[in-house]
């Protein structure tokens, strides 16, 4: 009996390790109406347009942009607004979530350069920090220009507010 029960406990801890069972699980239901409301390209909106539709749907959205914005199963253009999203969810989650899209070479340029513009628009984490982690893509050939202008850019720019011809331009990638 000893010796089948160690390998069954090997095995069980193996299974739990790779597909942990956590309780932040994310409803399928909740996740397909947000993934909706940011799919419909009848709504290119500001930010709190997009906010208040998915309050309706859930309290907290911010798992759910995350997972769309990570999944590449869906389209750039839906990514692209759920990492725009993100902006109005500023915490370490968020944060993290940008900079993981940021730092994966393999990700769609655009939807990094996105990122990097979104990140840079944070204000509620340490600017020192952010600074050097943006500083850190200046000489990358895809994002090098972007951190550049964005540093620019953000002077002048309203918080909160998608910009329409950068959304255009992904919905037709």
């Amino acid at each position: 009996m000893k010796q089948v029960r160690f390998p069954f406990i090997i095995l069980s801890l193996c299974i739990f390790v790779m597909f942990p069972i956590s309780a932040e699980d994310l409803d399928l239901q909740t996740y397909q109406k947000i993934k909706e409301i940011l799919s419909n390209s009848h709504h290119q909106e500001e930010g709190e347009v997009y906010k208040e539709r998915i309050r309706k749907v859930t309290d907290l959205p911010l798992p759910y942009l995350i997972q769309i914005a990570q999944s590449k199963d869906n389209y750039v253009f839906i990514r692209a607004r759920a990492i725009r999203l993100m902006e109005l969810y500023q915490n370490p989650t968020s944060q993290g979530a940008l900079e993981k899209t940021i730092e994966d070479s393999r990700e769609n340029s655009h939807l990094r350069k996105l990122a990097i513009h979104t990140y840079s628009r944070f204000s509620k984490i340490d600017p020192n920090r952010q600074t050097q982690f943006i500083k850190k893509f200046e000489s990358d050939k895809e994002l090098g220009t972007i951190v550049k202008n964005t540093k620019k850019t953000n002077l002048n720019s309203k918080p909160n507010q998608i910009d329409l011809n950068k959304l255009k331009q992904m919905n037709r990638n």
